[in-house]
């Protein structure tokens, strides 16, 4: 509070950020370099971003999000309800308990008009303009110039020219600058509380994250690899059990069977999604495996007991968890999925006749925190779900060197904490995932409208029974390695995931494994590449990525051919 202005203690102000007199802000942030001007209110939980003005007499309600470099001009008026009302049907004033804050955004380089009225519930597409006066009732689309009451579109203006600046593969800088405040405040809050192990602040993510899940319990663990590691421990998995899982994986699912004791058995993929395949899982049950004296499923392969499946829901879409756990339980095995990239994905089930999110399926889940993860730590960390007190309970005295208590040891454990610090992280970005993950599939939708005439390069296939989150968007491609050195060339970053199928790998050269043993997965592999995706990455950028690509296949003549028999086998 000074003479002329009211800022709240809550309010989180960037560097270089400029006030005006007479304002009013309270439980908002605003990023460093942002001018506000005179008579102007912030309300909580509203958002400014970088570099932004708003100018003079703008009313930004709670909910609202400016993302960097927006103009609002004067007397810009924002709303939150569609359906205000002073009074309830009793007649009893309505208070915040009454309504429902809708959201809305402004994306980046858009500009708002003087004396523009923004109804609640929209987004303004990047680099927008909205006319003076214009009363804004619906989306607007990026790069539209809208204008009278209510505003349509009276036409679309070119985009400034990308930046010759490279477009990474994943950018964690953006995100962490825009975080900055909050993120300090988050340690801050630790380096005050001397909080760094356990504590008030691990639980408090443990309980939103397992909300988040749609799981009751959230058990918080250093790395995702712990965490499947200790649920396998913790659903019964003993020494010499056999786990089955998929060889297109990173290796930190089979390291998690195989620190667990139990031994990795693979099940071919399916084409069309990358995940486990429910008929090569079936041919497995059925085939090679067989049932001894005491009723036990034996592997036919290395004659040991067959307990679990781990169903890896890759690059952010869900496995066909209802045939999955079918098959489960003719069979008398335990489910653990690994939704180590998957935070968020949902996935349709006709068993349940409702939407399910991963985490909250299996008997329990696996989760990682690593940095480039869609919920990312500043450094390690996972965690595990689980509707289970029992299992719950049990990865609690892994996590912890088996203790119940301080210094009493049930069992044997672990040090497998998730620090405090890294929790507070996490806890500030949690409410962000539902919005990066939103922007994630509306960059995925892009890219598939974008790239949908290129008959030379295939695009994810999304179940009608999934919502992904795509924490990669993988393509496939005749000539994988020409391709990524065309894009280096432009500036364009690209990963692969995975180059090398574990069953081929010198890791695993004991497993007695040879080519050819899994056909799908290794015709795969030396065609996927993974383009650029997070939730920061620009319609500029993503064009000049689309233009690289489609650069590629106009002077690669063998590319058509590959979109014929890749079609042919995804739809066999």
């Amino acid at each position: 509070m000074t003479t002329y202005n009211c800022i709240a203690e809550d309010v989180l102000l960037g560097e270089g950020v400029r006030l005006s007199k007479f304002i009013n802000l309270y439980g908002c942030s605003i990023g460093e370099g942002t001018k506000i001007g005179a008579f102007v209110e912030i309300q909580k939980n509203a958002k400014v971003g970088r570099n932004c003005k708003i100018s003079s007499h703008s009313f930004l309600c709670e909910g609202v999000t400016i993302e960097d470099n927006v103009f609002i001009g004067h007397g810009v008026m924002f709303t939150n309800d569609r359906y205000p009302r002073a009074t309830n049907a009793d007649g009893t004033m309505q208070t915040e308990a009454d309504w429902n804050v809708e959201h809305t955004i402004v994306r980046r380089g858009a500009s708002i008009g003087t004396g523009a009225t923004l109804l609640s519930g929209i987004t303004v597409g990047e680099n927008a303009i909205v006319g003076a006066g214009s009363v804004v009732t619906k989306d607007v689309p990026a790069n539209a110039v809208v204008a009278g009451n209510p505003a349509r579109v009276m036409r679309l203006v070119q985009p400034e020219p990308a930046e010759a600046t490279p477009v990474p593969f994943l950018d964690l800088v953006t995100p962490h600058v825009e975080m900055e405040e909050e993120l300090v405040s988050a340690f801050r809050g630790c380096l005050r509380t001397a909080s760094f192990v356990g504590g008030s602040p691990v639980q408090e993510f443990e309980d939103a994250f397992a909300e988040f899940c749609h799981a009751q319990h959230t058990v918080a663990v250093n790395s995702g690899t712990d965490a499947l590691r200790f649920a396998l421990m913790a659903c019964g998995i003993e020494p010499g059990d056999v786990v089955l899982t998929v060889p297109n994986t990173f290796i930190a699912t089979t390291e998690a069977i195989s620190q667990a004791g139990a031994v990795p058995e693979f099940v071919d993929i399916d084409e069309s999604t990358y995940n486990i395949s429910v008929d090569a899982l079936a041919t497995y049950l059925k085939v090679h495996c067989t049932h001894d004296a005491n009723g036990r499923l034996i592997s036919l392969r290395s004659r040991r007991p067959v307990k679990a499946i781990v169903p890896v829901h890759l690059y952010g879409q869900m496995a066909d968890m209802d045939a999955i756990l079918r098959l489960a339980e003719q069979y008398g095995l335990t489910v653990v999925e690994d939704a180590c990239q998957a935070h968020g994905a949902e996935y349709f089930s006709a068993t349940h006749n409702r939407w399910m999110r991963a985490g909250s399926m299996g008997r329990a889940a696996a989760f990682s925190f690593y940095p480039g993860k869609n919920l990312g730590a500043l450094g390690e960390g996972g965690a595990a779900t689980t509707n289970d007190p029992a299992v719950a309970a049990r990865m609690r005295l892994l996590r912890d060197h088996g203790q119940a208590k301080k210094y009493y040891h049930d069992i044997e454990g672990y040090n497998g904490r998730l620090d405090t610090v890294q929790a507070a992280f996490l806890a500030a970005k949690l409410p962000k995932l539902e919005a990066w993950n939103a922007r994630r599939r509306e960059l995925a939708a892009q890219y598939n409208s974008l790239l949908a005439a290129d008959a030379a390069i295939l695009t994810p296939a999304e179940a009608s029974n999934a919502r992904a989150v795509y924490h990669l968007y993988v393509v496939r491609v005749a000539d994988r390695e020409a391709m990524m050195q065309h894009l280096k060339q432009a500036g364009i970053g690209t990963g692969i995931h995975y180059p090398i199928p574990l069953h081929l790998q010198k890791a695993y050269t004991g497993m007695g494994y040879g080519a050819h043993a899994f056909p799908v997965t290794e015709r795969v592999a030396p065609e996927i590449l993974s383009l650029p995706m997070f939730p920061q990455l620009t319609s500029a950028q993503q064009t000049r990525v689309v233009e690289a690509v489609r650069s590629f296949l106009r002077r690669e003549p063998g590319a058509v051919a590959l979109e014929a028999s890749l079609t042919a086998r995804v739809h066999a």
